[in-house]
């Protein structure tokens, strides 16, 4: 059988709970099951060319392809899972999905036995360290290790109860920041603003230690600007770096959208604030770490947050919040920006949850046209997911 690079995608979000819960049958929560649902066809948009995308057995995907304009309409192909189930392949099919973890191999281990040629990765112990935030606290220690301007960056403190949290407010002063050790995408995230634990915030902390075994508190820094760097890993102890993308997220810290542009625009946006030079030192220093540590043991795609600060009178750079080890929403954003996104132009790609979804997409159709040079979009909204009566998550463009 002839071997190809050809990827089965699956949308599968939230999988950092589902990592931390270890089990085969996890069952994610009610909200991530729709965000699963309602997105399920964000694969296209970074799919390459003969991929496909695993989708339920709904007529709405094949209807809502139909209506992208030619020019713009992605190369991956849809199949539901009976059609993948029958169809016989002349070459092996990789599966990927969105993260890697014990429930979703077992998923794709239910359509093998149906189909040989798909081809799953093996799940690794070590996916499940290196996915939690300590991993992610030793690599700053091992940057400030390298680079001694990030030193005064303080690290994650991780605590088992509530007195350890109250030791650490009376030692450094507020603001607060409490992260659950498994979570994503600003969810799991607590800030506490003086040096007092109230009673939400202690039930908070209780519930937190209660469903992870710990939480992590850390000062929060008076921040700017949210970017990421993209990565992806060979397997073979190579890590290879995809570009930058700018993020935007609420007040809660939860993901909010990336900013859409070229990765020229993007960086400019960054050195207002700090030396380009910066930048790509930590881009270099990263890629020998993590190409010496993780390189050889995980293949695929993954992120690391950052952050501009405001430090006294001056701005610096945080280079190591989260490991995202998954496809990010960042690498979607650079696919987009790639694909479709007018050189001359500059918008946003945003993931937002409203009940009233398709209200606001027929809205937004009406109010922002779109409109298209060069086979690129120069303004206007965008779908990426068909929006039904039904849809409460929305992945769109809009410049």
């Amino acid at each position: 059988m002839k071997t190809s690079n050809r990827k089965l995608h699956y949308f599968n979000p939230g999988h950092e709970t589902a990592i931390q819960s270890g089990m085969i049958h996890y069952t994610p929560r009610a909200s991530v099951r729709k965000m699963t649902t309602d997105l399920a066809l964000l694969p296209l948009w970074y799919g390459k060319n003969k991929d496909y995308i695993l989708i339920d057995e709904s007529g709405d995907s094949s209807i809502f392809l139909n209506t992208i304009p030619e020019e713009l309409r992605p190369t991956a192909q849809l199949i539901t899972h009976t059609e993948f189930k029958t169809q016989i392949f002349q070459e092996e099919i990789e599966a990927a999905p969105w993260g890697l973890s014990p429930q979703v191999i077992h998923f794709f281990e239910t359509l093998q036995t149906e189909n040989k040629q798909l081809i799953i990765p093996q799940w690794k112990d070590e996916y499940t360290i290196l996915t939690g935030r300590e991993t992610a606290a030793g690599y700053l220690k091992q940057i400030q290790g390298i680079l001694p301007e990030f030193r005064k960056i303080k690290r994650p403190q991780f605590c088992t109860n509530p007195d350890e949290i109250n030791h650490f407010i009376t030692t450094y002063p507020p603001p607060y920041i409490l992260k659950m050790p498994y979570s994503c995408s600003g969810k799991g995230l607590y800030r506490i603003n003086n040096r007092h634990l109230d009673k939400l915030s202690t039930q908070w902390i209780t519930g937190a230690i209660k469903r992870q075994g710990m939480v992590s508190i850390e000062p929060a820094l008076d921040k700017v600007c949210d970017f990421a760097l993209e990565f992806e890993s060979d397997g073979k102890g190579t890590v290879r770096y995809e570009g930058l993308s700018v993020f935007n997220t609420l007040q809660s810290g939860a993901f909010d959208g990336n900013i859409l542009g070229t990765q020229q625009a993007l960086k400019k946006q960054l050195t207002n604030y700090v030396w380009v030079e910066q930048l790509e030192t930590i881009i270099e220093t990263v890629i020998n770490l993590l190409s010496e540590s993780l390189g050889s043991i995980y293949k695929g795609n993954f992120g690391i947050d950052m952050l501009v600060y405001r430090d006294d009178q001056s701005f610096a750079i945080h280079p190591f919040i989260e490991l995202n080890l998954r496809y990010t929403m960042g690498l979607v954003a650079l696919q987009l920006s790639k694909r479709l996104v007018h050189p001359s132009a500059s918008g946003n790609f945003i993931i937002s949850h409203n009940k009233k979804a398709y209200a606001s997409h027929l809205e937004m159709q009406k109010v922002y046209p779109l409109k298209i040079k060069e086979e690129k979009i120069l303004s206007g909204y965008f779908p990426l997911c068909p929006v039904n009566p039904d849809t409460n998550y929305q992945a769109y463009i809009l410049i």
